[in-house]
């Protein structure tokens, strides 16, 4: 081999390992966001399902003071739901449809401000029903490193999740 050649070869001995860092650098930034991503999805779905089975469980009481004891006791053990997510928020409402309009009979707070369960409690009930109405919200703050975190949203994304099930349609009064 020429000796101008082997000059080329002996100046290039660092340069894997250089390339090698690069490399896998962007690589394991792309592994945690792809997991970061993961997790955000997972989350969202865990919100959504348990409003869900929420409003199940407080539509399964076959009268309105049940219902507001469950809402009660379901209070105490709020920590107990979404254990992987300490900072979820949990609303829990006992509505009923009457003369056209949606009124909160009792529950966590005392008035639902909330334009979108509004209608859509709106739609579903009848007059006379009684429905219970579940809204989880919670925010994901994201595994990635501050740097990263600079180009997007550093307090995290914040889901919301809600449910509406309509107990019955007797004209019961809550």
């Amino acid at each position: 081999m020429p000796a101008r050649f082997d000059r080329l070869l002996r100046a290039n001995r660092g340069t894997a390992s250089v390339e090698f860092a690069m490399i896998s650098s962007v690589l394991l930034l792309m592994f945690i966001g792809t997991q970061d991503i993961v997790f955000m999805v997972n989350m969202k779905r865990d919100v959504d399902r348990a409003s869900v089975v929420i409003a199940r469980a407080m539509s399964t009481c076959q009268n309105s003071s049940c219902m507001s004891d469950f809402i009660d006791s379901y209070i105490t053990r709020r920590a107990n739901t979404l254990v992987r997510y300490q900072r979820a928020t949990i609303d829990m409402y006992m509505l009923q449809k009457s003369g056209g309009s949606i009124r909160v009979c009792s529950g966590t707070k005392t008035a639902m401000t909330d334009t979108d369960v509004l209608s859509s409690a709106g739609t579903i009930m009848r007059d006379g029903d009684i429905g219970a109405a579940v809204i989880i919200t919670s925010t994901y703050s994201s595994v990635l490193p501050n740097f990263v975190k600079t180009y997007i949203n550093r307090s995290g994304v914040t889901y919301r999740g809600y449910a509406i099930d309509v107990m019955t349609n007797a004209s019961a009064i809550c």
